[in-house]
């Protein structure tokens, strides 16, 4: 599900100091699973919104190599914060058109497992015109004191991001406000006609403040785990390249195949559609004439699309290329850099081991090739 830019614009606010996480690190891209905090929250998020429509303020402390991750979920220019959160929120402000939206989302880049429930929720609300904002909120539920007495629980809520609002209502309260409020439903709380719609927090939506919340989206994040393996063989004939990895690879065999004969590329696509119980790559590509000859690649950028992997994390992923002349050994960090290009992830993730098959059965007379993929996802 996903919202038409000419509705919706999200600005995700990105340029706090975080210094209660640690001051000599940004806490936004501290890696979880070797994903940066902070590529998380926009992986989520563009699972309901298009990149044309959000808006990111950066420190400007940010590294080029920083600034071109987070490029990747945005079709706008970066915006440099202001010294607070709402000297950013305005700031970013300034940048966006009024007249092209309907709607405000403002989310804090520290928050990157918000729900799906939560997100529904709050589009649907706002969709539906009766209310000026909609906002996730839950009653406290620990027992609190103020100058050591009991206070009423019942009389508190505690709120969460992401928040949304009628754009020009809020742009309107905006001019008007004198104070610096920590949260977005600040901004518009004292209007007298407001009329909020209230969305059920959750626990899994934390914002990650301190050190030690990394354990708790490290639980979160384990909770959508999957496992899935891929399995490929294909016989030879004489050539001169074989396909592997998108690669080819130059030798005197080819392989024999509807395709191109790419066994990494179709284990993969196996691991993949496996790990997200789809099926098989038969169920997509069957020995139809529109996929003679055709690269492996676009099969894989297809299944890619299939099962959302822009909004996955990809923890692990191991290729074992079973070839028995064909020496591989060489073309092994070149295969692994390529298996990253193509999964659009960080190298560290991929591991590429080449066997021979001892001169036993078909693969060890060099009369075929084969791979074998697991791969570990976590989907958002």
């Amino acid at each position: 599900m996903s919202y038409k830019k000419s509705k919706i614009a999200c600005i995700i606010l990105a340029s706090g100091n975080g210094l209660r996480f640690d001051n000599s690190k940004s806490k936004l891209f501290y890696k979880v699973h070797h994903t940066p905090i902070i590529e998380i929250t926009l992986k989520n998020i563009t699972k309901y919104l298009t990149k044309d429509s959000i808006y990111i303020t950066i420190s400007k402390k940010i590294t080029k190599n920083e600034k071109k991750l987070l490029l990747k979920y945005t079709e706008n220019q970066l915006i440099y914060g202001g010294k607070t959160r709402f000297a950013s929120l305005k700031q970013a402000l300034k940048n966006i058109n009024p007249n092209n939206f309907e709607f405000l989302m403002i989310h804090d880049a520290a928050r990157p497992t918000f729900t799906k429930n939560i997100m529904i929720e709050l589009l649907s609300s706002m969709n539906s015109k009766k209310y000026h904002c909609a906002v996730p909120a839950s009653r406290v539920e620990d027992t609190i004191r103020k100058n050591n007495k009991s206070v009423k629980r019942n009389d508190y809520k505690y709120y969460q991001t992401p928040q949304v609002f009628k754009f020009k209502f809020f742009r309107d309260n905006l001019k008007k406000i004198k104070i610096n409020p920590t949260d977005d439903l600040g901004v518009i709380e004292r209007n007298k006609n407001l009329k909020i719609k209230y969305i059920e927090a959750s626990k899994e939506n934390i914002k990650i403040t301190k050190k030690n919340d990394i354990d708790t989206l490290k639980k979160i994040l384990n909770f959508n785990i999957k496992y899935g393996s891929g399995f490929d063989i294909h016989k030879l004939k004489n050539g001169s390249y074989l396909s592997l990895a998108g690669l080819k690879i130059r030798c005197n065999y080819q392989a024999i195949g509807h395709s191109d004969g790419d066994v990494v590329i179709h284990s993969i696509i196996d691991a993949l559609l496996g790990a997200n119980n789809k099926g098989d790559i038969g169920t997509y590509f069957p020995s139809l004439k529109k996929y003679k000859n055709i690269s492996s690649v676009i099969l894989l950028d297809e299944i890619k699309k299939i099962i959302k992997l822009d909004n996955s994390i990809i923890s692990n992923l191991d290729c074992t290329i079973i070839c028995q002349k064909i020496r591989l050994e060489k073309y092994k960090k070149l295969i692994r850099k390529n298996i990253s290009s193509l999964m659009e992830c960080d190298e560290k993730h991929i591991n590429v081991k080449a066997k021979t098959a001892d001169n036993i059965g078909i693969i060890g007379k060099s009369k075929a090739v084969a791979c074998w993929t697991t791969i570990k996802i976590m989907n958002l």
